[in-house]
């Protein structure tokens, strides 16, 4: 379910219920298509994928906020925030918004896994986390589509997902988003609304599987 917002204003969107198949999971442990799984390690795969499905709770606040300047040093919001680096002029320059979004899959994800690691089931604390990062690119990936369905009905698209602390390349180079930018990027909001907030004297976020940034619109070709 999603609740649309007008250009501006913060939304809030909520991705129906998250499927990860335990194929994928064992893929990302390594295990190839066609090759013979212990009958146990497939059944944890398979249990860990159903759990997933039943303590994710992916919601986001998104916001679409003006850009005022965009250029070498950073991009500087209507709002007066700013962000720093050469990445946004090289991805927004044609950009008049952008869309700040904050997600997470919620506090029973991380709560079910520290039971799991804490009462010696190392194995299935491990093929959660594994699901868990699964569940929050599939997050992503719905509320882009939500995202670009509110674009597209203004005439507008969706660059490519930036985010603080990942690293785009520019010029040849690898450039990273400072990931202390998390702490403009989160003030753009009300924290009580928030899925997931800031650990204190850190720009790490909480709960574990949450992911921030931003994607910048500009008029459909």
């Amino acid at each position: 379910m999603s609740t649309a917002k007008s250009a501006h204003a913060t939304g809030f969107f909520a991705a129906r219920e998250l499927r990860i198949s335990p194929e994928r999971v064992l893929r990302v442990m390594g295990y190839r298509d066609g090759v013979s799984i212990r009958t146990q390690i497939r059944r944890t795969a398979e249990a860990m994928a159903t759990v997933l499905t039943s303590v994710a709770t992916p919601t986001a606040r998104y916001r679409r906020v003006q850009i005022a300047s965009c250029g070498p040093e950073g991009l500087l919001l209507s709002t007066g925030t700013s962000f720093r680096g050469p990445t946004f002029a090289a991805y927004l320059s044609d950009c008049a918004e952008a869309a700040i979004f904050i997600l997470s899959l919620g506090n029973r994800f991380d709560s079910t896994q520290k039971h799991l690691t804490d009462s010696g089931h190392s194995v299935e604390a491990y093929m959660l986390e594994i699901a868990g990062w699964l569940g929050i690119e599939e997050a992503t990936r719905l509320l882009r589509t939500h995202l670009d369905e509110e674009a597209r009905s203004d005439g507008l698209q969706l660059t490519r997902r930036m985010a603080p602390g990942y690293t785009s390349r520019v010029g040849g180079q690898k450039v990273e988003w400072p990931l202390e930018d998390q702490l403009p990027l989160f003030s753009l909001f009300d924290e009580s609304t928030l899925p997931a907030r800031l650990l204190e004297g850190s720009c790490a976020m909480t709960p574990k599987m949450s992911r921030s940034g931003l994607y910048g619109l500009h008029r459909s070709q």
